[in-house]
């Protein structure tokens, strides 16, 4: 039995300097390869970067139009309001005056 355990242990040993040079050959091919991921992860890092900016430009020019929409629409609703003031002045008035009533009761009842 000891004769078998150790036949077992002399098939797994390296016996040639052919298998080492083999072993040799897969190794400097496994480094290689590894080479090769880590330059393609690079790459792809410095693409996923380029195009997250260039996606973060276009939302930002999104929203720059957004708000320059909100503010001319802001603009135009100020100025209906103030012709509007200027036209009723009396109604404007009573406008503000129950506006405030209603504040101050909403407030009052927080506090």
């Amino acid at each position: 039995m000891a004769k078998e355990m150790m036949k077992d242990m002399n098939n797994g040993i390296v016996k040639t300097k052919a298998d080492v040079s083999v072993l040799r050959e897969d190794l400097n091919t496994l480094k290689s390869d590894a080479q090769v991921m880590m330059d393609d992860a690079k790459v792809l890092g410095r693409d996923l970067k380029v195009e997250g900016r260039k996606q973060l430009s276009a939302a930002e020019e999104r929203a720059r139009e957004a708000m320059e929409q909100a503010k001319e629409k802001g603009r135009d609703q100020f100025e209906v309001m103030s012709q509007f003031v200027q036209s009723n002045p009396g109604q404007s008035l009573a406008i503000a005056f129950v506006g405030g009533i209603v504040a101050s009761m909403l407030l009052g009842r927080r506090g």
